[in-house]
């Protein structure tokens, strides 16, 4: 089972910037959730909470609301809960050949996630928030309810906290409405346990009570069958939007925007900076090498974005990718906090994860400043550009991460982009070969990514010369420099010998057509002097 994420990070966050709330019971409020595509029904929502979609790949929760900062209630000591409403489905209507129809039309299928059949095996297996679930009562007919239903308590123990914290209980009401033959929907509403839980149970029962079917027109998915891929997932992405409250769906040639947020002018100004930027991509790599894909059946290698964040990860491809690249999604979360609730990992600007077929941002301008977010999208946009030609193949990190960052400086000016520094890898490059601790290029080519993204601990082993393994900034900005260095040095660099300029396009087609890492660095680097190349390089960059 695919578990939802609820970042720890959000404590973090929560400790170090914020003080936790005063505990506050959701109150009922006046606008309601309603899916009028899919389930069919509708319930009122808690005053003042926002909803957050679900993953794309979670099975069984659709979204869940909280508090617009969120809300985490003081358990005791260092021991926390994130007051929240889950909005879960159990749908067994599917039939078993929907992941292979699925998986045809090119949506995202991951055979290790599984859906959970019931309320109880989700809460004991499939909930991050709180742990060692268990019922601690039978269930009950839900009174004044117009649908069939029976609500439970759980309990468990807190998961948020200091690391020394002790686990306090928390609970959760758990209301399960069957709306129609293996079709069933369950509210979880989270809160603290003991004494202070009697007004979230009450509060969380007022809400159930509200829950309504709606009628749904009957619609068989082989109507879709006619639609190429662009048509389906705009479908799919109406569709979303429609029982997503507070989002909205925007279009280019070649994206789709899901966004929260109501600053119009980011939208369109992201919304050019996207096919600016795309073009770009287009002339490196140009649409039709993508004709040459060979699929290769290999375990999945996933890069990390900026901060740690995995960016792109092999699959198989079951549709043209010159059309599947047209159907690239962002995801425009309203805010930082709404960014960390959907699964951004604390201290990023943005992340691209292939299996969820998305790229996820915010608008940065508070703290790092909207240029910074820029600089990520064009990134992690990168990723999401190769990843739906060369899906199968996950080259080395210096490569990946280094072009990702090479984009990262691309400058927008008058309506188009030109070519520039990182300047956030450049300024720890002084630093890093300042100091001579740069790791030797003849072995930093082949680093798996493990010593790559190592984030602040031994795993790589640096220069060998008593420096010590590099952090994870400091391989991105030697991974930067190295790419920086191949697509601008010919004719600049000192030594600079023209057999270096092929060294990137012949890494890429061997890796293509081998599937082979080492090879493909044998193929790229073959006949390179490597003392001449790492003095060029070292001299370019001083």
């Amino acid at each position: 089972m695919l578990r939802h994420r609820l970042p720890g990070a959000l404590l973090a966050l929560t400790l170090v910037g914020r003080t936790a709330a005063a505990w506050q019971e959701p109150k009922l409020g006046a606008d309601w959730y309603e899916d009028k595509v899919d389930l069919g029904f509708k319930v009122r929502s808690p005053k003042d909470w926002q909803f957050v979609p679900a993953s794309p790949l979670e099975p069984n929760m659709i979204g869940r609301y909280a508090a617009s900062n969120g809300q985490y209630v003081n358990l005791g000591g260092e021991a926390f809960v994130l007051v929240t409403l889950y909005l879960v489905k159990f749908d067994r209507r599917s039939s078993a050949a929907e992941p292979e129809q699925l998986a045809a039309e090119g949506e995202s299928v991951d055979p290790s996630s599984s859906a959970a059949t019931d309320v109880e095996s989700w809460m004991t297996s499939g909930i991050d928030e709180g742990s060692r679930w268990h019922r601690v009562a039978a269930p009950v007919d839900l009174k004044g309810s117009s649908i069939k239903a029976k609500t439970s308590i759980y309990e468990g123990l807190s998961a948020r906290g200091r690391t020394e914290a002790e686990p306090k209980p928390v609970r959760a009401h758990v209301t399960e409405f069957e709306l129609a033959p293996d079709l069933f929907v369950a509210l979880v509403g989270l809160g603290p346990g003991e004494k202070k839980w009697r007004p979230y149970e009450k509060a969380y029962e007022a809400i159930a009570k509200t829950l309504q079917r709606i009628e749904v027109p009957l619609e068989p998915r082989r109507a879709d069958a006619g639609l190429d891929p662009r048509a389906l997932k705009q479908k799919k992405l109406e569709a979303e939007v429609a029982r997503s409250p507070g989002w909205s769906l925007y279009e280019t040639p070649n994206y789709f925007i899901l966004s929260s947020y109501d600053d119009k002018q980011f939208i369109e100004e992201l919304k050019t900076r996207l096919e600016g930027i795309r073009a770009v991509y287009e002339r490196d790599y140009p649409p039709a090498r993508a004709r040459r894909l060979q699929l290769a059946p290999e375990t999945p290698d996933v890069g990390v974005a900026p901060g740690g964040v995995p960016s792109s990860e092999r699959t198989s491809i079951t549709v043209d990718p010159l059309e599947l690249a047209r159907t690239s999604v962002v995801r425009v979360c309203k805010d930082r906090d709404q960014y960390l609730r959907y699964g951004g990992p604390l201290n990023t600007g943005g992340y691209f994860r292939s299996v969820e077929e998305e790229l996820v941002i915010f608008d940065d301008k508070q703290e790092r400043g909207r240029e910074f977010t820029w600089g990520v999208l064009s990134h992690e946009a990168f990723h999401q550009y190769i990843f739906a030609f060369y899906g199968n193949v996950a080259p080395h990190s210096w490569y990946n991460e280094g072009t990702g960052d090479y984009y990262y400086g691309f400058e927008y000016r008058n309506g188009k982009f030109k070519q520039g520094p990182a300047r956030n890898r450049q300024d720890t490059l002084v630093s890093l070969i300042g100091e001579d601790r740069h790791a030797p290029l003849r072995d930093f080519v082949r680093w798996p990514k493990s010593w790559y993204y190592a984030v602040g601990k031994p795993g790589n082993p640096g220069n060998g010369k008593g420096g010590g393994a590099l952090s994870q900034p400091e391989c991105y900005a030697q991974g930067w420099s190295l790419i920086w260095f191949l697509r601008t040095g010919a004719g600049k660099a000192k030594g600079w010998q023209e057999s270096w300029g092929s060294i990137l396009d012949k890494y890429l087609e061997t890796l293509l057509e081998t599937g082979e890492l080492d090879q493909a660095v044998d193929k790229a680097f073959e006949g390179v002097d490597w003392d001449l190349f790492e003095a060029s390089w070292l001299a370019y960059t001083r």
